[in-house]
This record gives structure tokens, C-alpha cells and sequence, in this order.
């Protein structure tokens, strides 16, 4: 009996540490021209890391699918894999996601709390761009810039942002150009994720029994 008590206790110390302990994510994000390239670092204190690092995504036109060459890394050592993405694929994927959707109340409220529950910082955001032409490069800049700005005034909207944003947009006057480069980092307490997928859960199995109790009832309980 006592030694339950210890294990119980134990787990419970452990379940409240991983609760308030705190993901940091760092995203990187640069294209130029043909080529791309994104970065992503997760980190719980200094000893668990995780990197995601996807540094060329090329579009095959035969088949119109994506093709990328992924290296993970993490502290047990580094990997290495390719991936193919069909449209298809991601069609799919659409699907299941809006079906899933369907069978969970107030999904975009419990998201929309948890994402507010984030915090970003060190967000920057710089482009160049360039037609062939200075007329046409200077009205690419501006629909960029104002591109920008939306896009800046949505993620303000859903997450909590603690500096403003450092963004630019440099028109090129001299040939064709295509450049950006955006970073950012993100935390999050493993407690809130925790209770969104509780609440989520909850949800689902709220929906299900009202589903399985409506087609009993219209099938007479048969």
C-alpha cells in the first residue's frame, strides 16, 4: 500500500511538471526564387529538442505533386527521408478533417482560446520583389505590402503577440526576383494543450451519443 501511494504520487508530481512545462517553437522560412526552405525547432528545456528541417520542395509538373527531402533531428541522433504530396492526398486530407469538424461542437472556439493562450514573438517578415520593370515591380511591392498587413492583423487576431512585427517589402527594378524570409517563435504551456484535447474529446463523445441516441430513435431502437 505504501509503495502504490509513492507511485501515485510520483505520477502525479510528474503529470503536474509536464503540465506547466513550456514548448518553444522556432519557425524559419526562406524562398528565393526556385528554391526553398523551412526550419522548424521544437525545445523543452535544454535537453529535449526536436528539429524539422525541409530544405527543398520541388513541384513535379507530370503529376502535380509535391516533392520534399525532410531531415529530422532530435537528440537520439538525425534521419533523413524523402516525401512525395499529391493534390490528391491533400484533397483527402481536406475531407477528413471537415468530417471530423462535423462531429465536434465549438471546434473553432476551443481553438481560437488555446491559440490566444500562445505567445509569438521575434516575428519577421522580409520580401523582395521584382517584374523585369520598375512600374510593375513598385505595384507588386505595394499589393505585397498590403498583403502583409492583413496577414499581420489576422495573426494579431489569434495569437498573443509580445513585440510588434518587424516587416518589409523591397521592390526590385533590375529583372525578375522572388524573396522572402520569415521567422517567428512560439510558446505554449503543455497544460492548455492538454485541456483543448480534453475539451475536444469531450465534444466528440457529447455529438456521438446525441447521433447514436437520434438513430435509435428513428429506427425504433431495432
Amino acid at each position: 500500500m505504501v509503495w502504490f501511494t509513492i507511485i501515485i504520487g510520483i505520477l502525479l508530481f510528474l503529470l503536474i511538471v509536464i503540465s506547466l512545462s513550456t514548448i518553444h517553437i522556432s519557425i524559419y522560412f526562406v524562398h528565393r526564387n526556385d528554391n526553398s526552405n523551412i526550419q522548424i525547432n521544437f525545445k523543452m528545456y535544454h535537453f529535449l529538442k526536436y528539429k524539422l528541417n525541409v530544405p527543398l520542395i520541388m513541384v513535379d509538373a507530370q503529376d502535380h505533386s509535391v516533392k520534399i527531402r525532410e531531415e529530422k533531428e532530435t537528440t537520439l541522433g538525425q534521419k533523413k527521408e524523402k516525401r512525395k504530396i499529391t493534390f490528391l492526398q491533400l484533397k483527402n486530407q481536406y475531407q477528413s478533417f471537415k468530417k471530423m469538424l462535423k462531429h465536434i461542437n465549438h471546434f473553432y472556439q476551443i481553438l481560437a482560446a488555446f491559440l490566444k493562450k500562445m505567445r509569438m514573438k521575434k516575428v519577421e517578415w522580409h520580401s523582395a520583389i521584382g517584374l523585369g520593370e520598375a512600374s510593375s515591380s513598385a505595384i507588386a511591392a505595394g499589393a505585397v505590402w498590403g498583403f502583409k498587413g492583413i496577414a499581420i492583423q489576422v495573426l494579431n487576431t489569434f495569437f498573443k503577440l509580445e513585440e510588434s512585427p518587424n516587416v518589409s517589402v523591397v521592390p526590385v527594378f533590375q529583372g525578375m526576383h522572388s524573396e522572402t524570409r520569415f521567422s517567428c517563435m512560439i510558446s505554449f504551456k503543455i497544460g492548455h494543450a492538454i485541456v483543448v484535447m480534453l475539451k475536444i474529446l469531450k465534444s466528440w463523445r457529447i455529438v456521438s451519443r446525441s447521433a447514436k441516441v437520434n438513430s435509435e430513435y428513428m429506427t425504433g431502437g431495432m
